[in-house]
């Protein structure tokens, strides 16, 4: 029975070393995967030395930074930032001249041949200093000026005292200069006359503004109307007027609605020196909004305990924040400071070793930028590992001990 026991123990104990001390001294691998793992993706690893030539190289690559966009369901996601980039500008940008329409008020002077009789018709005019002359002193019984006004109505005509009833409705200005000048000729009037637009009401552009809601302002989102005039307002000046700023920590589109499309463009690209002028047109419609970065992720792996450190876009940390980090690889005794590598891509994987054994050799990890999905690897010092299977061992010992001197249950 002793004997039974004895080859049964022997037996277990054989097969629990066999098992128990591949997975005690299985360390983490940067070569090929194991025959266990078939269908696991395969990367080849170059070695390269961590130097400053490398650093800049390595910070060179770019950044490629994950947006937040809000949304309900489905539509809510986290996307790269290069999706939302497409430099959609619209074909059209330039100022177009203004057409009138139905609300803008029309406002006509007239200087008259000799010195005014006041007659019940003139007693019905708008006699007032809104002239621009600044040498003529209106309201005066010598005055020779007469103003009038008048709105243009929802069937397109404007009605101006002296001149009559003109359609003005999708006509510009200048047209309507040329017809009332044909009318005081044919009236035998001389045409001294001036006319302009009093009042912009026809056309209007509208801009809502999403600025990201915050702990202290949930309800972020506000609206404007924009009055169109015969100047003209570009993109830029609404946005400036608009104090819409540049934030590091967002990204802010803006996005145009005109007759049916949309044209989609970061506020970086609308100020870029290549950037067109956009002019607003009538029934515009500007969405501006800022959307989040999200951080991104470098992974901590090897002889320390498996972390994630985040790393933010504006800030971009450098391999040595990574390493003297509270809890990080050289704050751990096991780890191996001569096997610290930095792993980039994927096809091939780039490794880039550096002996941290020498101090000075940390100013050129401070020299390197991270990027998101960066893998930082520090080997475990091979003492480590041997202690770690002695102390996963020493239980087993034991249970010999007791085989041998008969004291098994």
């Amino acid at each position: 029975m002793r004997k039974i026991r004895l080859s049964f123990a022997c037996a277990a104990t054989s097969l629990i070393l066999m098992v128990s001390c591949t997975e005690i001294v299985e360390p983490v691998y940067l070569e090929d995967l194991k025959p266990d793992a078939a269908g696991q993706e395969n990367f080849e690893i170059e070695l390269k030395p961590l130097t400053f030539e490398a650093a800049q190289k390595l910070n060179e690559t770019r950044y490629d930074r994950m947006v937040s966009r809000p949304g309900r369901a489905y539509s809510a996601d986290v996307i790269p930032e290069t999706q939302l980039i497409s430099r959609s500008f619209p074909k059209t940008t330039k100022k177009l001249a203004y057409k009138l329409g139905i609300g803008d008020e029309v406002a006509l002077i007239q200087y008259a041949d000799s010195t005014p009789r006041i007659s019940a018709a003139a007693s019905m005019l708008d006699l007032t200093s809104d002239t621009g002359l600044s040498d003529i002193s209106n309201g005066s019984p010598t005055s020779n000026i007469i103003s009038t006004s008048g709105r243009i109505g929802t069937d397109g005509s404007l009605l101006l005292i002296g001149v009559g009833r003109l359609d003005a409705i999708g006509r510009e200005i200048s047209e309507l200069r040329n017809e009332v000048r044909s009318i005081l000729i044919r009236n035998g009037k001389a045409p001294n006359f001036q006319l302009e637009i009093k009042a912009f009401n026809s056309q209007k552009a509208y801009m809502t503004t999403d600025a990201g809601a915050s702990e202290t302002d949930t309800n972020s989102i506000s609206s404007s109307v924009i009055t169109i005039t015969d100047q003209g307002i570009t993109l830029r000046q609404l946005l400036a007027s608009a104090g819409v700023a540049f934030d590091e920590r967002h990204i802010t589109m803006v996005r145009l609605q005109r007759r049916g499309a949309n044209y989609s463009f970061s506020m970086a690209e609308l100020f870029s020196e290549r950037a067109p002028e956009i002019f607003l047109q009538d029934d515009d419609h500007v969405f501006i909004q800022n959307l989040s970065y999200q951080d991104g992720k470098v992974f901590l792996l090897g002889g320390v305990t498996p972390s994630i450190i985040r790393i933010k876009p504006e800030e971009r940390q450098s391999l040595a924040e990574a390493l003297f980090a509270e809890g990080g690889p050289l704050a751990t005794e096991t780890a191996q400071r001569s096997a610290v590598y930095l792993l980039r891509g994927s096809d091939p994987v780039q490794a880039y070793h550096l002996d941290a054994q020498n101090p000075l050799r940390v100013i050129v990890a401070d020299a390197v930028e991270l990027r998101p999905n960066d893998i930082v690897f520090v080997a475990e010092q091979p003492l480590s590992t041997f202690n770690r299977t002695l102390v996963n061992i020493a239980p087993l010992r034991i249970l010999l001990r007791d085989i041998k001197s008969d004291n098994v249950p």
